[in-house]
């Protein structure tokens, strides 16, 4: 007789076990989803129930339910989750799910799909509480689940930069350029990191697929024209900024970067001509005011040092000319040098000349101003 109750007290212990993953998923549906995440969670810890691909379907649409409720709760005052990892559980289920029986994935990839946006929203959550390797892991998640959301994708990006993790953010913003956003700034980012990862073939590649969709964006203009120039490549980067100025012959930068090119290259009447170009769009271009008055400046420097190099004999043939024409150089980098200093008190490289052309036109007052200047700054 005690033999006989034995046996029927594990029959029913038996029972009770398999009845616990469907009376946690009749808790899911009557809303106690706190009671259906309790016996969810004992049916898995069962080895017979675990090996139902029913359990794993069941647990995956509690915790999606969960996941659901925490999102839509957050905002409520003390409000506790009750679980903060629950999108997580929820595609561990499926995935569980439809490796246990393969027949279900179809019906199970639906519910897979709709963890998406709670993804998203977990990785917005997390983010927003500074958690940044969590937002990143459910911006990925949120990826993966739906390749095509632009939105994920950016976010992902932006949490694994901002986690240093660039190689992570690198390949999220490449997709979403791949998805065709419209924001030029995403280029720029990820020929940054690409410069980071020693990788300039790269990092021009992706400013020139920016270029085409976004050819009036200066940004990518100038780090391209940037990366030419720090690669050796100043023919490609003049040919390109001259074809670019064909379209838009006001652009400060193109004009001025233009000259830049050719004065490295030693063609000093092109480069005149084409900072002149750019300050007739902006006089105050900060750079281009200082490159001419350097070009102005040297050209006088050089008559200088022939006037001081001639015996006295040539002086006396050529030297009040060649002063004039050092005056009139020195002359003309003047006024350049002023604009500079006159919104920028501290930069010594234009002190330093501006105090001698100020010298050698014998403006006495003026120099002795700047010396002070160079005397606190210094």
């Amino acid at each position: 007789m005690k033999k006989a109750l034995l046996v029927l007290v594990l029959q029913f212990a038996t029972v009770g076990a398999f009845a616990q993953a469907a009376a946690a998923f009749a808790s899911l549906q009557s809303g106690k989803v706190d009671v259906a995440k309790q016996q969810i969670d004992k049916a898995i810890a069962n080895e017979k129930q675990a090996g139902k691909a029913n359990t794993w379907v069941y647990r995956g649409d509690i915790y999606a339910k969960i996941a659901e409720e925490d999102i839509a709760k957050s905002q409520v005052p003390n409000y506790q989750p009750v679980d903060t990892n629950a999108v997580q559980v929820a595609y561990d289920a499926y995935k569980k799910a439809m490796e246990l029986d393969p027949k279900k994935s179809e019906e199970v990839q639906k519910k897979v799909a709709a963890l998406q946006p709670l993804a998203v929203n977990a990785g917005g959550k997390a983010y927003n509480e500074k958690k940044i390797s969590s937002a990143a892991h459910y911006f990925d998640l949120a990826r993966m689940l739906n390749p095509k959301d632009t939105v994920a994708a950016l976010y992902s990006g932006v949490a694994h930069q901002q986690n240093g993790n660039y190689a992570k953010a690198r390949e999220s913003f490449e997709a979403l350029i791949d998805l065709g956003t419209n924001d030029p700034s995403i280029y720029n980012v990820v020929h940054s990191i690409y410069r980071q990862e020693k990788n300039p073939d790269k990092a021009l590649e992706v400013l020139k697929k920016g270029i085409a969709k976004f050819p009036n964006n200066r940004d990518l203009k100038q780090n391209e024209f940037n990366l030419y120039i720090e690669t050796g490549k100043s023919e490609e980067a003049k040919n390109n900024l001259l074809e670019a100025v064909k379209s838009d012959p006001n652009n400060v930068e193109y004009l001025k970067n233009i000259g830049i090119l050719y004065d490295q290259t030693g063609d000093k009447a092109k480069a005149q001509e084409f900072y002149e170009k750019a300050l007739a769009v902006d006089g105050n271009n900060y750079d281009a005011n200082f490159n001419l008055g350097v070009l102005h400046y040297n050209r006088g420097a050089e008559m200088s040092k022939k006037v001081r190099d001639m015996d006295l004999k040539t002086y006396q043939k050529d030297g009040k000319k060649l002063e004039a024409e050092m005056k009139s150089h020195f002359n003309k980098a003047l006024p350049h040098f002023e604009k500079n200093f006159n919104q920028r008190k501290d930069d010594l490289q234009v002190l330093e000349p501006l105090k001698q052309i100020y010298t050698l036109l014998d403006r006495k007052a003026d120099a002795d101003k700047v010396s002070k200047v160079i005397e606190m700054v210094k």
